[in-house]
């Protein structure tokens, strides 16, 4: 299995750094043997405080627009929404600081090794200067929730310990302890907006304390804000932090110093080797449920070397998807925020789209991995998040549509604000008036049911938040020809051309009417699993066959929009009018082929080439056509290495970054996670009822084996092939239950045991 990331030099960047974190507390590592830089996350340290950024007016603002749609004047429609409607700039996640350790020895450097190991979810480095010979390991622990450094050395050496911070923070030492406080802004804008909103402070925002401390085999002592080990052969630092903050509808004013000192008190009396043995248990129990083998060969090159030659073997692919898993597992964890635009790691005061929640694809793309690959406690911080917005989302549709119900747009924060963003901004409709993240948010609550079986999950959770989200489409629609129609609409971030004019704002546009349609679809199966039979349900029934519509243009193409219209940019990153073919299986090739073929028409017409995340979807999209070898196109155009210029240009198309994070450009992690799912779906997908085996298997994968991927209905599924067909599967779960299951397009029908393995040898 390809598990490690190998480099032979330091890190210089931070696109180059290895990413290692808890769900909460998040480091990159350089590994340098001079001064080694290690920027700080925490996943509650964000701007803001609790509340919404309401607009006044905005529901008749809306008002106006949608009877300028019926007449129209869709331009107009637009310049309204973006006057009157568009709100501010939502909260930005932050970065606590800097740890920094000066080593303070001289000589040639020789053997260097920087490596990654993602089963143990550890940084290990070596190497010989002047004779010594020093290893270092990095690792944060989830169980016992720190940031653990160990430094060794052949002969005694000598070390500096101290802290960097951005913002309002401050590092002091003292008592052999370096203290780090941080107060975040209260308002910050994003980078590309931050003009408009100038940084400031009120005292109300989340404040963090953080701590490290030295033990060592030799003497230890305070000057000024450093601490200094000196004549050591073996060091360790403990780190930990806390934050304020509480919850997102609660003033974040909880203690921060006493209970991080109370803590890495505790932490020190701990052995290191203690505190690695129950991390490595803890994380490996996680990665190794999925075991990989894509029958690639094992390469000798160290990882930045492979990206930089161009290998896109077997064995990068491999590598690519393993890794999308490490970080599902290192940055969303039970009781840990959700993953935002960067997982948990950003080094920027002003980091790029304020590393928040773009829920138009991203969010929802960083957990399209997680449930299949068999991490359902790592869906939990998502949950957890939707709980929150769909409480938040009742004023929002309240204020902005006069509409019961919850709904949320485009942007969401640490505090749940589901208003629309754009600050007046020209052309923020493109982006800011999109109000069906609450639908898109709904699958993902349904699909954690589908993968666990959990029905009284779906009784007391799923199902209220559903209805909720449901209850305010319903009063949105209006009828039109026979159709239940959410007018106006948008198709995020992408536009047409109309009388010489950018338009974004149009009657309808194919994703809002297919996610309503996924979303009624699902509600009424839900209903229909709980026994619920009310006049909600009653309504839903009656127009869930109403709400889808797909219509086929000139090419051969699935519309976009209401009708055919000069496209802005054909080649636009967003597929968004492909919802239906997934993350949704509204459209299959095997139920709906007309239309699956428009959906391969499109992708067509859009092309290959775009930012990571987006080559990320196709790769899904691929699979889901079932077309395995396009699908592996994707992921190699995926594997591009992308030199970082920390600079917002996804317009030269993405790719990955020497430390395999995604390139949008900038770095994004949604492309780590989109590509994983898409991998995981060449082996398997849940379609239509049915378990699909090996439905997109790339010709060049000729032999190998995945283990322990998850099927909907809570069943593992271990695959192994050869000649590029099946030569073994084997099923378990914990449910009694009948599974249709398609090998080579042919259905079977197995009866499964509660807890009993079943076999199929082809």
């Amino acid at each position: 299995m390809e598990k490690l990331l190998q480099y032979n030099t330091p890190a210089t960047i931070f696109e180059e750094a290895l990413p290692i974190g808890n769900g909460s507390l998040g480091a990159m590592i350089y590994a340098d043997t001079e001064l080694d830089k290690i920027p700080l996350n925490h996943d509650t340290l964000w701007s803001g405080k609790p509340g919404q950024y309401l607009v006044k007016g905005a529901k008749e603002s809306f008002e106006r627009a949608q009877k300028l749609v019926e007449e129209g004047k869709y331009h107009d429609a637009q310049v309204e929404l973006e006057k009157n409607f568009t709100g501010m700039w939502l909260n930005s996640y932050l970065m606590l600081g800097e740890l920094y350790i000066k080593y303070k020895n001289e000589g040639e450097i020789t053997n260097y090794k920087r490596e990654l190991d993602l089963e143990k979810s550890m940084v290990t480095v070596s190497y010989t200067q002047n004779g010594i010979d020093f290893e270092r390991e990095y690792f944060i622990s989830y169980p016992d929730n720190c940031l653990m450094i160990n430094l060794k050395s052949s002969k005694p050496a000598s070390y500096e310990l101290y802290g960097g911070h951005v913002g309002k923070s401050h590092t002091t030492a003292g008592d052999k302890i370096l203290y780090f406080t941080f107060e975040s802004p209260t308002t910050i804008g994003p980078e590309y907006a931050a003009k408009q909103r100038p940084v400031t402070y009120d005292g109300e925002s989340v404040k963090a304390s953080a701590m490290a401390r030295m033990v060592a085999d030799g003497e230890i002592e305070t000057w000024g804000d450093s601490i200094y080990a000196d004549n050591v052969t073996n060091l360790t630092v403990y780190f930990c932090a806390e934050t304020s903050f509480i919850d997102v509808f609660t003033t974040p004013n909880k203690p921060t110093f006493k209970p991080c000192l109370e803590r890495i008190d505790a932490l020190v009396e701990k052995p290191y080797e203690e505190i690695k043995k129950a991390h490595i248990e803890d994380v490996s129990s996680l990665f190794n449920r999925v075991q990989t083998n894509f029958g690639g060969e094992v390469s000798k090159k160290t990882t930045d070397r492979r990206l930089r030659d161009g290998d896109k073997d077997l064995g990068m692919c491999e590598l690519l998807f393993n890794f999308g898993r490490y970080l599902i597992i290192s940055a969303s964890r039970r009781g840990s925020r959700a993953t935002n635009l960067q997982g948990i790691w950003n080094d920027k005061f002003y980091a790029p789209w304020s590393s928040n929640y773009t829920v138009n694809i991203n969010l929802e793309m960083n957990y399209w991995p997680v449930l299949m690959c068999n991490l359902a406690e790592c869906n939990e911080p998502i949950i957890d998040l939707i709980k929150s917005a769909s409480e938040k989302g009742r004023e929002t549709a309240k204020e902005f549509y006069g509409a019961p119900g919850f709904v949320s747009h485009h942007n969401m924060d640490l505090w749940a604000n589901t208003t629309p963003v754009g600050n007046k901004v020209v052309d923020s409709p493109r982006y800011a008036f999109w109000n069906m993240s609450s639908g898109w948010l709904c699958r993902h609550l349904y699909e954690h049911y589908e993968y666990t079986g959990d029905k009284e999950f779906l009784k007391n959770i799923a199902y209220p938040i559903m209805k909720e989200s449901a209850v305010f489409y319903l009063y949105m629609l209006k009828e039109k020809d026979g159709k239940y129609i959410m007018t106006p609409s948008t198709s995020p971030e992408n536009g047409v051309i109309i009388d010489g004019q950018k338009v974004f704002t149009l009657p309808y546009t194919t994703m809002t009417q297919s996610i309503i349609e996924d979303l009624f679809k699902n509600v009424s199966k839900t209903a229909e699993i709980l026994e619920i039979n009310d006049d909600f349900t009653k309504e839903i029934n009656e127009k869930k066959d109403k709400v889808g519509i797909y219509q086929i243009g000139s090419q051969g193409q699935l519309l976009e929009y209401d009708k055919e219209y000069e496209e802005e940019d054909v080649h636009h990153r967003h597929v968004s009018h492909l919802y239906a073919l997934y993350p949704a299986d509204l459209i299959t090739t095997e139920e709906t082929k007309e239309l699956a073929d428009a959906c391969r028409q499109t992708l067509e017409i859009r092309g290959d080439e775009s930012t990571g995340w987006s080559m990320g979807w196709k790769v899904n999209l691929w699979a889901r056509l079932k077309d395995g070898d396009r699908a592996m196109k994707l992921v190699k155009n995926q594997l591009t290495c992308v030199e970082p210029n920390n600079k917002i240009n996804y317009s030269e198309g993405g790719g990955t970054y020497l430390n395999m994070f995604d390139a949008h450009p900038p770095f994004q992690i949604d492309g780590n996670y989109g590509v994983c799912a898409g991998i995981a779906q060449m082996f398997l997908q849940c379609e239509g009822g049915k378990i699909k085996i090996l439905p997109a298997l790339p010709s060049e994968m000729k032999e190998g084996y995945i283990n322990g991927l998850l099927a909907k209905g809570n069943i593992k599924v271990d695959i192994e092939w050869e000649s590029n067909k099946l030569k073994k599967l084997k099923l378990v779960t914990p449910i009694e239950q009948t599974a249709i299951i398609n090998i080579d397009g042919k259905d079977m029908s197995i009866q499964l045991e509660a807890n009993k393995e079943y076999s199929i040898i082809a």
